[in-house]
């Protein structure tokens, strides 16, 4: 076997690697991708509902009049936004101490 002929079978396996990869999708396999994706999710949120607790939940926001600073308390559902780490730090307290 030549060089040319090597070359040449390394080249229609390529080809028909690539013509499998681009070959249009079965229902049957779209239901198993869409089935897996809504399990994963489901998963994933069960495990952060059982994991998170009764904790809160902080994060930031940017405005256009700069950072805004977000709470979340999921016994009561109600979130509070602060302008400041300070103004979100003070409620804590307040929170914690009166709480």
């Amino acid at each position: 076997m030549n060089i040319y002929s090597s070359n040449l079978q390394k080249l229609e396996v390529q080809r028909r690697q690539l013509e499998h990869l681009w070959q249009p999708t079965t229902p049957a396999q779209k239901i198993k991708q869409a089935s897996s994706n809504l399990l994963r999710n489901a998963g994933q949120w069960l495990v952060q509902t059982l994991t998170e607790g009764d904790q809160l939940r902080i994060w930031t926001t940017e405005t256009s009049e700069g950072t805004r600073w977000c709470v979340r308390n999921p016994v009561d559902d109600m979130q509070h936004q602060f302008d400041s780490e300070e103004a979100l730090r003070v409620w804590l307290e307040q929170r914690y101490y009166n709480g």
